[in-house]
């Protein structure tokens, strides 16, 4: 008798998950986003956070989609941890999160293959990033002025541009593969 209201509650809790990711579109990356209205909306809607306690979301983009993204993380005054996916966005292009302090973290998609000049400066509250292995290039100042404690650069990239690091008090480790061939004044740490 025991062991059937165990296995019911377990079975209950079960099915509760999964109706509840089903109808909200939750999983571990966070909700589940498909358009700039809907990511607007969402983030409206969610309470002032913190950036220990960013919310997380996930979402489908094309190079057009970025800028606006974007924008709108920045006007939500909401810490966001954004997961990138889809195959169709090719680059993080010149500026695309300039000063978006509240940007926590970011997963980039293996679709990118270049991020753009200053595309991360002045992201205060950004301490995570993921940079697939799709990805030759990194600009002058990209990440300049982020929160960033520590980032592994993939194997893929070639080039580092001009103070890729710079201003990044908080950086305590970067590895550089040895593909790296292109890297000058990449931070204040060198």
């Amino acid at each position: 008798m025991k062991n059937r209201k165990i296995m019911g509650i377990i079975a209950f809790a079960l099915v509760f998950t999964l109706l509840t990711t089903a109808c909200f579109g939750q999983s571990g990356d966070g909700k589940t986003i498909n358009s700039a209205e809907e990511l607007k909306a969402y983030l409206n809607s969610q309470p002032a956070n913190s950036p220990d306690k960013p919310i997380k979301v996930t979402m489908s983009v094309n190079d057009q989609m970025l800028p606006e993204i974007a924008g709108i993380i920045r006007d939500a005054e909401k810490y966001v941890s954004l997961n990138l996916s889809g195959n169709t966005l090719t680059t993080i292009p010149d500026t695309a999160f300039h000063r978006c302090k509240t940007l926590v973290g970011i997963t980039i998609p293996n679709s990118v293959t270049s991020i753009g000049k200053e595309a991360f400066s002045g992201c205060t509250s950004l301490t995570s990033v993921t940079i697939p292995n799709s990805v030759t290039s990194i600009k002058q100042s990209t990440f300049s002025g982020t929160g960033l404690t520590s980032i592994t650069i993939p194997n893929s990239v070639t080039s580092i541009g001009l103070f890729a690091f710079a201003n990044c008090t908080s950086l305590k480790s970067v590895t550089i593969p040895n593909s790296v061939t292109s890297k000058r004044k990449i931070g204040h740490f060198i």
